[in-house]
């Protein structure tokens, strides 16, 4: 059997600007530095198409959401290029959840292929209530059945997404282990879950339930190699491909994941005995590169890489197992066109200027009051678009996963904003005390270092400030809460008096682990007010008509929200 599998692709189609560490003869300077142009989905559909055979299997563990092919149509380029390329099966994401029930079911509708999600049962109240959502599919090869069984992480879902509770979920090692129980009575005896649980809750899996084969994985966006290639191409590995986990009665579990963004694919062959045990098994991510080649010049300047150092390239590249030049399949460029012409369209309006690059890392590394802060200085952006544009707001917080890019240097447009905020939220205030405030970030700061890996819970703010101690015991990491006034002085939070906050109506729920912010809602609804105003219009607006000269500056340490982060 072969598999062929992509993960975690959030809407990302086209080919991705990539720096790989090639090894080659050359006199420039830093030309061991190829930037390439690195997957995508027409460079993928080229390789399914080539490996393709009867004893083939395509897999994806799903999530939409990410760019601005979704943010302008919501899923319908996804499922028109996963029909055309003819998957087995496709595990639903939490993100399949991003615009609710009813544009799920709708979408649902339009596809040609399995979707699965064996812990997954929308009750008579939804409006996925009836949907061809299966919990498993079984195909057949050689002859021979195997079973593929969906799964899906419960916590992050409920907790990540506008799932609403008409929509129950059963326990996913207990879901597992009873399909297989049913099938295995059936004489199956080859077990595949395609799962978006999220690697190290893959090898909890594994380690939990006989009879797996082989976890195909998602979520987490893992790097998986055991070639040593990755490395040397300038990737952070995390894990063996395949990584493998003994069940509980000693036997092998092999879990796989093809990394992000349609950036590679994942390429496995295994071998079955007659009692359908692993007798090989073998493979690794392809990273599928186009033929155009950058390397820096003398003076450090990208250029279009000479015909001799193309054939160089070309060469290092032919000698690896784990790149290799694709041409793009016109079939999902078709598809592609019209879309992405109403995206340039759309693209046109340019916003400002950007004068230093804003990164987007969730979790902040440490550093010393007074040193150059680390962390999302895209989230404190965000947040201090809220604020600027909600006068009501004493303060405003945002969650770091509700923001899905970096605010590059340079020229800032409408397509920019979209793909840093592509989510279909709406910006509330909360009124709370100062406690409950230090409350809720010590909320989300714990559930972003919680069992759920949900990184993206992790607090920005604007007009707070904080130390953090990641690592802490529960409640006690963020620590040193301070307010600034409307006359720009600091001052050590108030935890009786009552402030207006703003966020997201994501976290505004209570979700992504921000319990309080729900609680409070609950206990008194006068305190929640929904502007009903769309997520990226406070960043639209923020520099259209805040910022001097529509220009973002660089970070004033003063007003970022992290004073200072250790580990403990």
């Amino acid at each position: 059997m072969q598999v062929l599998h992509t993960n975690d692709h959030h809407s990302y189609f086209e080919g991705q600007s990539y720096d790989l560490s090639l090894d080659y003869d050359s006199a420039l300077v830093g030309a061991e530095t190829v930037r390439v142009d690195l997957g995508g989905f027409p460079r993928i559909a080229t390789a399914i198409d080539e490996y393709r055979d009867d004893h083939t299997l395509v897999l994806n563990s799903g999530e939409l959401n990410g760019t601005l092919y979704f943010s302008l149509f919501k899923g319908e380029v996804d499922f028109k290029v996963f029909n055309a390329i003819g998957l087995d099966a496709y595990e639903l994401g939490n993100h399949e959840f991003d615009e609710g029930e009813a544009h799920l079911a709708e979408l649902l509708k339009t596809v040609n292929f399995p979707v699965i999600a064996g812990n997954v049962h929308p009750t008579a109240d939804s409006p996925l209530f009836g949907s061809d959502i299966a919990p498993y599919v079984v195909k057949e090869i050689d002859g021979e059945k195997v079973a593929i069984i969906g799964v899906l992480k419960v916590e992050k879902t409920q907790e990540s997404s506008l799932v609403t509770d008409a929509v129950e979920f059963d326990d996913e090692i207990t879901s597992v282990r009873e399909h297989i129980y049913a099938l295995k009575d059936e004489g199956i005896n080859k077990f595949i879950v395609l799962s978006h649980l999220g690697y190290d809750f893959d090898q909890e899996l594994a380690a939990s339930v006989r009879d797996i084969d082989l976890i195909v994985g998602g979520d987490t966006h893992d790097i998986l190699d055991a070639t040593g290639e990755f490395e040397a191409l300038g990737l952070d590995v995390d894990g063996d491909y395949p990584t493998v986990v003994n069940n509980p009665d000693g036997q092998p579990v092999y879990i796989v994941q093809a990394w992000e963004y349609a950036k590679g694919l994942g390429k496995l062959e295994v071998n079955f005995d007659a009692d359908g045990v692993i007798t090989d098994i073998s493979g690794n991510v392809e990273l599928l590169v186009g033929k155009d080649y950058q390397v820096k010049d003398a003076s450090d300047a990208w250029v279009a890489a000479s015909s001799e150092q193309a054939m160089q390239i070309n060469s290092v590249i032919d000698g690896l197992a784990t790149v290799r030049v694709a041409e793009e399949s016109q079939a999902i460029l078709d598809i592609l066109t019209p879309y992405k012409a109403e995206m340039e369209s759309f693209k046109q309006e340019t916003l400002g200027q950007v004068a230093q690059y804003m990164p987007f890392e969730r979790i902040p590394t440490p550093f010393p009051a007074g040193a150059t802060p680390t962390g999302s200085y895209a989230a404190q952006v965000v947040a201090d678009a809220f604020l600027t544009y909600l006068p009501k707001a004493d303060v405003a917080i945002q969650n770091a996963g509700g923001v899905r890019a970096p605010l590059e240097d340079g020229e800032f447009t409408v397509a920019d904003a979209y793909n840093i905020l592509p989510f279909s939220n709406t910006v509330v205030t909360i009124d709370m005390t100062g406690a409950d405030i230090v409350k809720v970030l010590n909320e989300a700061l714990d559930y972003a270092q919680g069992i759920s890996a949900s990184t993206g819970a992790f607090p920005y703010s604007a007009n707070l400030r904080y130390d953090v101690v990641l690592g802490a015991p529960a409640g006690t990491g963020i620590q040193n809460v301070e307010v600034r006034d409307e006359s720009g002085t600091w001052a050590p939070i108030d935890n009786g008096a009552v402030y207006s906050v703003a966020t997201n109506s994501f976290t505004g729920l209570g979700k992504d682990g921000y319990d309080t912010f729900g609680e409070v809602q609950e206990a008194n609804p006068e305190a929640f007010e929904n502007s009903d105003v769309a997520y990226v219009v406070p960043l639209l607006e923020y520099f259209r008509e805040e910022l001097p000269g529509n220009t973002l500056p660089a970070l004033d340490p003063d007003l970022y929200c992290l004073k200072s982060v250790t580990q403990q």
